[in-house]
């Protein structure tokens, strides 16, 4: 009988506690200690940790290393890294636990002696950061998904310029208070996340954050502090950078804290840190830790693929160039030159392609420059993709004079060659600079249409031009025939 009660009661408590996956908090803490034992496998390299540690099913999530998917693509990668850098040393800084889930807030050091995924060695020590999210099952690790600063050890090693003064997670906040509980401060980001990022009501913070509250991002280049610094921080995100701004996240919360694994998307439309806009769609997964005193955030850190973020940024823009736009370019005390620019690839990626200038005015004098001139050809050229919604073009085209003998072919008087680069101001416009040069037809020598290579321009201009995009527009409606 009394066995018949006990089954009862405990049946009750799982019902009662959402169900029999409930993770208690001593399974959290061993948890905890079966991340404190995958540092161990991490500093010393010993494959028996691994083994002891991660489920042989186990799964990667890494954006910076996308063929890491399984334990033994995983254990090459760690050996590797310590091939590369003999000390490597991870320090776990922090961990919050909840259910299945742990997440990790780390620091790695290490000097570079060897070759390290390509790079030859440097010499050179580096200290990068990340959030590690790791799932457990039956005591092992089945999954994890990492935010680390890739960009920043790359940055360390000389193999990319440096843009930040500092790679660390920096001095704790010493701002305490009442630590609130797990669903309050879980509803206090969510509510961050649907009202601030995803619908950008930006007096939101104010009431969310503290006055003393610090951010710690080691990828970005400046300091956050109070809900001003936040603003600043999450508004990189938004208009006018980037539209249709977008932020789903999962929670992991644990006394004052809560873990955010979180993945953004976002179309690049206006100028980002000195990137013009490409529109270029972008997706970038992160984690960040926030913990808070007294109903507020007083503290965050954050880490995210910032280097994936770059590389999607410098890809082939979205936006497409080819197609048919209109120019123009006004001249000083003559007016303005209209032209007709159709733009046709050259290669399935979008980076090279044919194009061609028609004037609609076209003025085969050069406005007086070559009076024997009568007849203005077409410029054709090559337009080239040079990163960031940037284009380069060279186009070539003739003045030409009627023979004065019939059945005689036109006489070349000069050669015009226009060189330009143009950026995607939005979708639909592109602004552009460039210089247009002048050779005579006696210039080249060799009859080849083009001038010798020591030979100087006769005369050289800079222009400034807007390209709109042709776009179809609903035709006229023609009145209707009078009646007799």
């Amino acid at each position: 009988m009394l066995r018949r009660v006990e089954i009862t009661v405990i049946v009750c408590l799982v019902i009662a506690l959402g169900g029999p996956l409930r993770t208690t908090p001593a399974q959290v803490e061993a948890n905890k200690d079966v991340m404190r034992r995958a540092s161990d496998f991490w500093n010393t390299g010993d494959m028996t940790i691994a083994d002891e540690v991660y489920a042989a099913d186990f799964v990667n999530h890494d954006p910076t290393a996308p063929d890491v998917r399984d334990l033994e693509t995983y254990k090459a990668y760690a050996a590797g890294a310590r091939v590369g850098m003999p000390d490597f040393h991870v320090t776990s800084d922090d961990m919050v636990g909840e259910g299945d889930k742990v997440a990790s807030r780390w620091t790695v050091t290490g000097t570079q002696t060897a070759e390290l995924a390509g790079i030859p060695p440097t010499d050179r020590q580096a200290t990068w950061t990340g959030i590690t999210i790791y799932r457990f099952a039956d005591g092992k690790v089945v999954e994890a998904w990492w935010s680390k600063d890739t960009q920043g050890m790359l940055e360390q090693l000389g193999v990319m310029p440096p843009s930040r003064p500092t790679y660390t997670w920096g001095e704790p906040s010493p701002i305490t208070g009442d630590p609130g509980d797990p669903a309050t401060n879980k509803a206090s980001v969510q509510r961050m996340i649907e009202e601030v990022m995803n619908q950008q009501n930006m007096g939101v913070v104010d009431e969310l954050f503290a006055a003393d509250y610090v951010m710690h991002d080691p990828a970005w280049p400046m300091e956050v502090r109070g809900p001003e610094g936040f603003k600043q921080w999450a508004g990189a995100m938004l208009e006018p950078y980037f539209s249709d701004s977008h932020i789903t996240a999962e929670m992991i919360a644990e006394g004052d804290k809560v873990a955010v694994p979180w993945t953004w998307t976002g179309t690049h439309t206006g100028e980002f840190m000195g990137m013009a806009p490409t529109g270029n769609q972008i997706t970038v997964t992160g984690t960040s830790i926030h913990r808070f005193a007294n109903g507020k955030f007083v503290e965050s850190w954050a880490s995210y693929d910032g280097l994936g973020m770059i590389q999607q940024l410098t890809a082939p823009p979205t936006w497409p160039i080819e197609g048919a736009w209109t120019t123009s370019i006004p001249i000083p005390d003559a007016g303005i030159i209209i032209g007709l620019w159709t733009v046709v690839p050259q290669d399935r990626e979008g980076l090279t392609f044919t194009s061609m200038i028609r004037a609609a005015k076209p003025e085969a004098t050069i406005f007086g420059a070559f009076p024997e001139a009568d007849h203005e050809s077409d410029h054709i050229g090559q337009t080239v993709w040079t990163g960031s919604g940037a284009y380069e073009s060279t186009w070539i085209g003739y003045g030409t004079k009627t023979a004065e003998t019939p059945g005689q072919l036109p006489e070349i008087v000069y050669i015009s060659v226009l060189s330009g680069k143009a950026q995607f101001a939005d979708r639909d416009t592109i602004k552009g600079v460039g210089t247009h040069a002048f050779y005579l037809g006696s210039q080249d020598a060799d009859g080849d249409g083009w001038p010798e290579e020591d030979e100087e321009p006769v005369a050289c201009f800079p222009y400034a031009s807007t390209g709109r995009r042709v776009r179809l527009m609903p035709p006229c409606v023609p009145p209707p025939p009078e009646s007799e």
